[in-house]
């Protein structure tokens, strides 16, 4: 028989075990496919070039992130399932194949693997690339037709990629093979992981653990300038530093305390899933902290994209909230104004003072929107149309008004005074409206008259710049599309949160199911000793649902903190996103426990 028969006859024996790891890797690879589609098929053809250009831009992003994660996630994939082929690979010792023939039979049987996880995922790419791209332009709201369209050069570079990752994972098992013994290949599937530590020694690393994700969480919400990016980053490091120093302190210590317990551990029967947990504890700890990692980013990403998306609508806002915007310097022209438009839906008169290049509005012209009110030593600044903003400390905006220092007490990052808020180069704060009266005269004021029409209203525009009492005049355009692209971002944060809550369950998942493989034999025993088979059935629920259900309660904790970030530097209450989120990956962590049970029960029991 040939190395490449005997691989295919290992492949098909395995499929079993295999099908876990080739759906989360045809999952990556569709994901994958479909953007690489999208960017270089005629998909979005609909769009104008400087949009299709800057969501091209968006895409390229995307795709780097997806391959950082592709490139983890299929090493430690890998990783485990060489773990558990150590054994049987082993044997082959002693049927006369040398240690090089082995590499090349776990290369092929790996490479299998990977060629169906590509033909499998490109195939689906391409079956669902229609309802891949309508569905990617509704939730962007891009208002162009989808079209259907497949990219050969999409099919090629996904495949390329694909193949070079797991070429190089593949590459490294075969030379980690050819560099084992026989013993260690043996041995290696059933080596006794727990971790060997005092007690002392883990709970000082536990208390680390903790001592450090606080230190990540303070350095999350800290108010900043400049600073806010440094924070972000060591806030980052520490969380991931903290989580896993958490799990690889505290579960050892808790699992090791809890087999010292005697009444508990054979209380309910308990012994049997609390000593298969410490018996891998090296290797599940580890596990837990980086599907841990992966639900925070995808909280993160899932908050990114509600954020993202909110500050859009504000942008928008500024051009959007009044059709015609009318600076004069009478300010008693109302009527005037009034008389000239139809169909005035709402209308707003804005009384502005002008000091050392600064903009100043009372208080009392403002009073309708959802503003802190200024004492008389104080100041709202209206904020310019941004995405998000580095600072995050109001006081940083404190100025002064003829030499009265004036203490900023808020920052307004919506749309109030409309268009002129945004375009005017010069800074505008909101005031009380006794320090307005007395600063500036009436003479020396300028008036901004606002008006939003009915939508069929007629065109003012000839008529306003001909008017002697009009300064400075702004009309919306409403079939402006040059941020069409911008609404893209939700969409891709929204994918970017499936991808990683798919892929973190998929790891919880591959690794519970991987493992009951080394049970079987151990669970028989036990059930010709007599041990009842439901007894061994919630040993397994509670063994399956204690793994998913710590990663969930450690994420949400930590994801709260990172999501009031994103609050501070958005200027959006993000209360809706969290729970929204963590009752999303609550659900998909259930549905994927009762899974994993149930296909655990099954391999073992059966």
């Amino acid at each position: 028989m040939s190395l490449f028969q005997l691989a295919w006859q290992n492949f098909v024996q395995h499929a079993r075990r295999y099908s876990a790891l080739i759906f989360s890797l045809s999952f990556t690879v569709f994901v994958y496919f479909n953007f690489e589609n999208i960017r270089y098929s005629s998909a979005l053809g609909g769009l104008d070039a400087v949009n299709l250009e800057r969501i091209a831009t968006l895409l390229n992003v995307v795709k780097v992130v997806l391959v950082c994660f592709m490139i983890s996630f299929i090493w430690y994939a890998s990783n485990v399932f060489l773990k558990n082929q150590k054994k049987e690979i082993g044997i082959y010792v002693f049927l006369g194949l040398t240690n090089t023939r082995i590499g090349m039979l776990y290369a092929i049987e790996n490479l299998l693997v990977g060629l169906v996880s590509i033909v499998a995922g490109i195939v689906l790419g391409t079956l669902f690339s229609y309802l891949f791209t309508m569905v990617f332009v509704r939730m962007s709201a891009l208002g162009v037709a989808p079209q259907f369209s497949i990219s050969v050069q999409a099919i090629a570079q996904t495949a390329l990629l694909f193949s070079l990752i797991y070429g190089l994972v593949t590459l490294k098992g075969m030379w980690e093979i050819r560099r084992s013994t026989v013993l260690h290949l043996i041995s290696a599937a059933r080596q006794n992981e727990k971790v060997a530590r005092r007690s002392g020694f883990l709970l000082a690393k536990a208390l680390l653990g903790c001592a450090t994700l606080g230190i990540g969480y303070a350095f999350a919400i800290k108010d900043g300038g400049m600073d806010v990016l440094a924070n972000a980053m060591i806030a980052t490091v520490c969380v991931i530093v903290g989580t896993y120093w958490l799990f690889g302190g505290f579960l050892p210590f808790l699992f090791q305390c809890l087999q010292k317990n005697k009444r508990f551990l054979y209380g309910g029967r308990r012994v049997l899933w609390i000593n298969n947990l410490v018996f891998r504890m090296k290797q599940n700890y580890r596990s837990y902290a980086m599907v841990c990692i992966l639900l925070i980013c995808a909280v993160t990403a899932l908050g990114c994209g509600f954020t993202l998306n909110n500050r859009i609508q504000a942008m928008r806002e500024y051009s959007m909230q009044y059709d015609y915007q009318l600076i004069s310097a009478s300010p008693n022209q109302q009527e005037h104004f009034d008389a000239l438009f139809q169909d005035v839906v709402d209308r707003s008169t804005l009384q502005i003072g002008q000091s050392e290049e600064q903009l100043f509005i009372p208080y009392s012209n403002l009073a309708d929107f959802d503003i802190p009110k200024p004492e008389p030593d104080q100041c709202v600044k209206l904020a310019k149309k941004m995405m998000l903003s580095l600072y995050t400390d109001p006081s940083r905006f404190s100025t002064t008004l003829d030499g009265k220092p004036l203490e900023c007490v808020g920052e307004v990052r919506r749309a109030v005074a409309g268009f002129m808020q945004d375009k005017m180069e010069v800074p505008i704060y909101v005031i009380d409206d006794a320090l307005f009266n007395a600063t500036f005269p009436e003479e020396q004021r300028l008036s901004l008259y606002n008006y939003k029409l009915a939508d069929s209203h007629p065109d003012y525009a000839q008529t306003l710049q001909d008017d002697p009492w009009v300064e400075g005049v702004y009309i919306a355009d409403k079939n402006a599309q040059s941020d069409e692209w911008l609404s893209t971002i939700f969409t891709f944060c929204v994918f970017l949160f499936l991808v990683f809550l798919i892929a973190a369950c998929s790891i919880l998942f591959i690794k519970q199911y991987n493992d009951s493989f080394e049970d079987i034999a151990p669970y028989a025993i036990l059930q010709k000793l007599g041990v009842d088979r439901n007894v061994l059935k919630r040993s397994i629920a509670k063994e399956c649902s204690l793994q998913f259900g710590l990663d969930f309660v450690i994420m949400s904790l930590s994801s709260f903190f990172s999501l009031l970030a994103l609050s501070k530097i958005a200027g959006d209450p993000m209360e809706v996103v969290f729970f929204v989120s963590n009752a999303i990956i609550l659900v998909f962590i259930v549905l994927c426990d009762l899974l994993c049970i149930r296909f655990v029960q099954q391999n073992v029991l059966s």
